[in-house]
């Protein structure tokens, strides 16, 4: 018996099944084709960090608009502290992460504005940095050693003996480098940390208010061992030291409560200002002035010791 033919229904294809199909062909050929081109440009990268971009030896590191107080020596110790110790590439931002590491633990910096990676010879081969530095105000003196200090207080890490000192003191025109805070009543603290004490926050004021002011250059030291009347409540609670050994009896501190018991600190400057225009000296020649009242008292004018 002949069988019949079975007949087959074949639906046509959409129009829009055909275009989706052609967007997924398409979409994954780009796919392919970005994934091949981020490989490329991968390994592409990495031959140039190793072959063009790497620097075998360690960079070298610069402080750009170096402040003038800065020495040589501590210049060549901060750059120490932060230069690698071996090659890298030019990519590599874990260098500059470790150098701002560094740097921002650093007693001398205040705050790290910028370091970057720059060509000298071959890419990379130079570190860039850009820092507020702490600028050394003062020199504090505890028991038989000196240190130096920011006009904020903080303890810098350079510590000298009364040798050292006296020869940082003055430059080759006799005039003060560093001025001398002697008295303080606290013990110094650790490098980067701010010395504590009324007395040494004084000076610092004091040492503030004399800077730049050329008739008191005979000036080296703020005596502040007589801060508050601690030792003799008649007698100035601050007084200048010249390099000669004589005394400014300057009196209370610049922002002390009871401050108005003696003339204002601007009348106490233009007295010093006044004896050094007529005697050539701060000290008008004697053993000590007093500048703390109206009246200047000094042993030849007073008559008194």
């Amino acid at each position: 018996m002949a069988r019949k033919p079975v007949k087959t229904s074949a639906k046509p294809v959409s129009s829009n099944s055909l275009a989706t199909r052609k967007i997924l062909y398409h979409f994954t050929g780009a796919m392919i084709f970005l994934a091949v081109l981020a490989m490329a440009f991968w390994f592409a990268r990495r031959e140039v960090s190793l072959r063009l971009a790497y620097a075998p030896d360690p960079p070298v590191v610069v402080f750009r608009d170096r402040p003038a107080w800065m020495t040589d020596e501590i210049a060549e110790s901060l750059a120490r502290s932060v230069r690698p110790l071996r090659g890298s590439s030019a990519f590599d931002d874990r260098v500059l992460a470790d150098c701002a590491r560094v740097l921002g633990a650093s007693p001398w910096v205040r705050q790290v504005k910028s370091i970057r990676r720059a060509y000298h010879s071959r890419p990379g081969d130079l570190i860039e940095i850009e820092c507020d530095f702490r600028a050394p105000m003062a020199m504090v003196r505890w028991q038989d050693y000196f240190w130096l200090i920011d006009s904020d207080g903080y303890k810098l890490p350079e510590q000298y003996t009364a040798e050292q000192a006296a020869d940082l003191v003055l430059d080759n025109e006799r005039r003060p480098h560093l001025r001398i805070i002697d008295g303080v009543a606290h013990a110094p603290v650790e490098s980067g940390q701010q010395w504590p004490g009324a007395d040494l926050a004084a000076g610092l004021e004091l040492a503030r208010l004399l800077f730049g002011q050329r008739y008191v250059d005979e000036i080296v030291k703020i005596d502040i061992s007589n801060f508050s009347g601690r030792i003799d409540p008649r007698e100035a609670h601050l007084t200048l030291v010249t390099r000669d050994g004589t005394e400014v009896r300057w009196g209370r501190p610049i922002s002390a409560k009871d401050a108005f018991i003696e003339i204002a600190p601007a009348k106490k400057l233009e007295a010093m200002q006044q004896i050094f225009t007529t005697f050539n000296r701060v000290d008008a020649g004697q053993p000590w002035v007093d500048i703390r009242f109206d009246k200047v008292t000094y042993p030849a004018a007073a008559g008194t010791q």
